[in-house]
């Protein structure tokens, strides 16, 4: 007999507050062939509200919790989500910026308390979220952690680090052309138009978000196809029509190279780095995982995987210049340092498609980009975390300010996606709000 529990879920939330049907994958027992996630329909509109919470549907490993967990006291003000703000001459409230975008839930912190809370769906406060991209930002602290014990130094290339990148494009640029994601490669981020025989066609089979049954097959003892990120990093070359360091190209393969310096310079993999040097000190409230390629390799580009609260405390670090739940926990140094924009790491940014007033991703708030850290006011200390359908994390020093989201939203491009500019707007206008 089929059991249906999509009532029963549905009578727990707000359907009004939904904004999106595809809370139906997966919600029955047994689950029918229209409604089944898979590994080719998992990143779309109608499945990925249930895979994005369900990320074992991939590869994973463990990244454990320890400690006692960090209090989050509360302030509420549920009245937030009804503040109104305006932007591109459209009226907007807080709440219908969130839901527009098809937020799973957000939770904004202000001095250390949450002032709003809201999941949507059958999206819950103990429930995992993929953070997709914004790992790039939390690998970048790693890093950090890793140049201040001199264990790295960013003016000295990659190859310098990894002997299996020896002679590569990837090789010969430095830590720092890598973190500043100004290494040119002849590499499209394009989510919308992945074509087969391309390199980030075959870069984003070994990443998970095409499916590479062939791949899985391969018996590495007898085949050499590289099956992961890392054994593909020396594919990529330098694009032709582009110059090493001459402006800020978002490319992903630029943090699997960060991912794996962290590795071979510490001699932990990935996940154990993050969990004794991170999560292990954030007091988090529940353990974390990362997705994995198949050949278990912590994707460090997208991979990481929270509950929303414990997403929230990492931004509560960089608010505090690294420092919380009586830990140092990210560098201060590498922190500031992130905030600290040369002259040219903001011609970088300015040369970008980003600051292209014609174009489809031009975005009003970007000042630069450093140590994989969006930086909308490197003055004021107001920078992003962010990743593809919707997950980013505002982080103001100034107004010791910290809001996190996780989404399911209809396309990956958060920069190309009109219902996500709002959203934006409304964490400014969140911050305008409060005082100096």
């Amino acid at each position: 007999m089929k059991i249906t529990i999509l009532s029963a879920v549905i009578s727990a939330v707000s359907f009004s507050a939904l904004a999106n049907e595809n809370a139906q994958a997966m919600y029955e027992v047994p689950v029918e062939a229209d409604y089944q996630v898979t590994l080719s329909n998992w990143t779309h509109p109608d499945y990925n509200h249930w895979a994005f919470q369900n990320m074992g549907i991939h590869p994973s490993v463990m990244v454990a919790r320890d400690g006692h967990v960090s209090v989050l006291p509360e302030k509420l003000n549920p009245s937030i989500a009804n503040m109104e703000f305006e932007y591109a001459g459209t009226h907007y409230t807080v709440e219908e910026a969130m839901v527009n975008d098809r937020t799973d839930g957000y939770v904004i912190i202000k001095d250390g308390h949450i002032i709003h809370e809201e999941y949507f769906g059958t999206f819950g406060a103990k429930d995992h979220h993929m953070w997709a991209s914004s790992t790039k930002s939390l690998i970048g602290q790693a890093i950090g952690l890793l140049v201040e014990q001199g264990k790295i130094d960013t003016d000295k290339t990659v190859e310098s680090y990894i002997e299996e990148l020896k002679g590569s494009h990837f090789g010969k640029q430095t830590v720092r052309t890598v973190l500043n994601m100004t290494s040119a490669l002849n590499y499209s981020e394009d989510y919308a138009n992945i074509t087969p025989g391309t390199v980030h066609y075959e870069y984003f089979r070994r990443l998970n978000l095409v499916p590479a049954f062939d791949l899985m097959a391969i018996d590495p003892t007898k085949d050499a196809t590289p099956r992961g990120i890392l054994e593909f990093a020396p594919h990529f070359n330098q694009n032709p029509d582009l110059t090493v360091n001459h402006k800020y190209e978002y490319h992903s393969p630029n943090v699997d190279v960060a991912g794996w310096l962290i590795a071979r310079v510490s001699g932990q993999s990935l996940q154990d780095f993050i969990a004794e040097n991170i999560w292990y000190k954030l007091g988090a409230e529940h353990d974390a995982a990362f997705m994995t390629d198949m050949t278990f390799t912590p994707v460090a580009t997208g991979g990481f995987t929270t509950t929303l609260r414990d997403f929230a405390r990492v931004g509560m670090v960089i608010a505090n210049n690294g420092q919380y739940n009586g830990e140092q926990i990210f560098s201060e140094a590498w922190i500031k340092d992130s905030f600290n924009l040369s002259d040219d790491e903001k011609q970088h940014m300015n040369r970008s498609v980003y600051k292209d007033k014609n174009s489809t991703v031009y975005d009003e708030w970007l000042e630069g980009y450093k140590n994989y850290l969006w930086v909308h006011d490197s003055e004021k200390g107001i920078a992003t975390f962010r990743g593809i359908f919707g997950q980013h994390l505002y982080i103001n020093q100034e107004k010791n300010l910290v809001i996190a989201t996780f989404s399911s939203a209809e396309t990956a491009s958060n920069a190309a996606r009109t219902t996500n500019r709002p959203r934006l707007a409304a964490f400014e206008a969140i911050a305008d709000s409060y005082k100096q």
